[in-house]
């Protein structure tokens, strides 16, 4: 045995232990953390309005939206279930612990099966990686699908390595299962699911033929479980084709993916990071004694499914309708660390690891003050929306009016809070206005009463506005807040309105 190998292990492990009791400490602070009890990113007011429907209403509503339906249901039930024991779906901090799950999920799968698998090292530095890099810390606490797509994609990629080495039915079932689980929960997963099946189809037909039965079998049910949402898919690619906001792709949008998995947004940390990849790359390669083996081809895979989403979604951008956001690649980025994660812990000549891990050290502090920074401003931007909406709700004389149906169904959930005035629509996304009153206690005005409404001084009139909006020229308009085109405005009349006005209104 050699003792110098197994001394080097031993401090591999050290350093993997301290790693996931860091891991362990941000899982902690996600739970009391005071972002827990603030909006950080606008569609959270979606998921908020959203999860008070009963479950057939949610899949229609997600079937006029950009999303499948998986989260919202998953987060329906877990709100019915602390409704039983007196938690409302308006408690933010109950729905913020739906999103913090797959964390802790994911930590307790580093613990059972990865460490088991790799080493500690390996298991402690993914874990610490996805709390501590790019913006996974953020997205983690967001009332969002994302956190449920990175355990999803994890899940298929996890046991793709038992597909490889074992190929046995429990292996292929459960890649099988969280490949449509990833479909059912972001597009994207989809799209990296798709890939990380790409690379199982090579490896197949290359190295393992007696697998193409059990493979076929796989993608015959994966489709026969998500045949019940193709249409609907159909109908919402052409929804996107016809109008979407989503920029081109350029060349900075372009080196930003490629970094993604260290940043969020800075392209000169992008490059930064990448480099810094391509070193510790470089470094594996060169120690390597064997041209291929199991774990070798393993960790290519996990770097394809991020580099191939990234190519498939500009591919997808060029010649469809540009679909590239950065913060889509979560669960591709998730993957990526786990293979690198694995990577480092296979280096075992001392000089080359010392190297390597300097190198990630380096990006682990950098992703440390990033996710300090990204939650100072998150803070100060949660607390901005928070006023606005105190400023509303503690004027017991106020009245809040939503315009569009997408500001009606993203701010909905205030009707409870506040007295609410919605503009006459049919529809809102897809839902019958009668059947949204049953749901929610709110009032009808038509535009055109608009102006009467305001102008009768017994009531502060507040207005949720996004994109453009014509108001009558005697009208006011202050904005008290506003965030990626949706605006917060009090309404105030220039001129008063005459007696037979008010009594028309009413």
């Amino acid at each position: 045995m050699d003792l110098n190998l197994d001394i080097n292990r031993g401090k591999k492990d050290i350093i993997g232990m301290a790693f996931f009791a860091l891991a362990f400490i941000i899982f902690f602070y996600m739970i009391i953390t005071p972002l827990d009890q603030l909006i950080l990113h606008i569609d959270e007011y979606f998921t908020l309005t959203l999860v008070n429907f009963p479950v057939s209403d949610i899949i229609s509503i997600t079937s006029m939206d950009v999303h499948p339906p998986l989260y919202y249901l998953i987060l329906k039930f877990a709100v019915k279930v602390l409704g039983f024991i007196g938690i409302s779906s308006n408690n933010l901090y109950a729905v913020r612990l739906v999103s913090i799950l797959p964390y802790a999920l994911i930590l307790v799968i580093s613990y059972l099966k990865i460490k088991d698998e790799y080493g500690w090292l390996t298991a402690g530095l993914f874990a610490l990686s996805i709390g501590l890099m790019s913006e996974f810390f953020t997205h983690f606490l967001i009332a969002r699908m994302y956190s449920w797509a990175i355990l999803f994609l994890l899940i298929a990629f996890i046991y793709t390595r038992d597909i490889f080495t074992k190929g046995d039915i429990k292996s292929w079932a459960i890649v099988t299962v969280a490949s449509v689980l990833c479909a059912y929960t972001h597009y994207f997963a989809a799209m990296s699911a798709a890939c990380l099946y790409l690379i199982i189809i090579f490896y197949v037909v290359t190295k393992k033929k007696d697998q193409i039965k059990n493979l076929g079998i796989s993608i015959a049910a994966a489709v026969i479980m998500y045949s019940p949402w193709i249409m609907t898919l159909i109908n919402q690619v052409t929804a996107v084709h016809n109008s979407y906001w989503i920029p081109e792709v350029d060349f900075d949008l372009t080196v930003q993916s490629l970094g993604y998995f260290a940043h969020g947004a800075d392209s000169f940390i992008a490059v930064v990071a990448i480099l810094l990849m391509a070193v510790i790359g470089y470094l594996y390669v060169k120690q390597l004694k064997e041209k291929y083996t199991m774990d070798n081809f393993y960790i290519l895979t996990g770097l394809g499914v991020y580099v191939g989403t990234i190519l498939l979604a500009i591919i997808i951008s060029v010649a469809f309708k540009p679909i590239l956001v950065v913060r889509y690649l979560m669960p591709a980025a998730a993957v990526f660390w786990l293979a690198v994660s694995i990577l480092i812990g296979k280096i075992e000549d001392k000089k080359t690891f010392m190297y390597a891990f300097a190198l990630i050290a380096l990006l682990l502090v950098a992703g440390a003050g990033h996710m300090i920074s990204t939650n100072i401003t998150a803070y100060d931007e949660g607390i901005a929306k928070e006023d606005a909406f105190n400023q509303i709700m503690q004027n017991s004389n106020s009245a809040l009016v939503l315009t569009k149906p997408n500001t009606i169904m993203y701010f909905l959930d205030y009707s409870d809070r506040i007295d609410t005035y919605c503009f006459n629509h049919s529809y809102v996304f897809g839902e019958n206005m009668d059947r949204v009153h049953k749901i929610f206690d709110f009032n009808d005005i038509s535009e055109d009463n608009l102006t009467s409404f305001v102008a009768n001084d017994t009531k502060d009139v507040y207005i949720i506005t996004w994109g453009d909006l014509d108001l009558d020229s005697s009208i006011n308009k202050t904005k008290i807040w506003d965030d990626r085109g949706i605006e917060i405005s009090k309404l105030t009349a220039t001129e008063p309105v005459s007696e037979e006005t008010e009594e028309e209104y009413y």
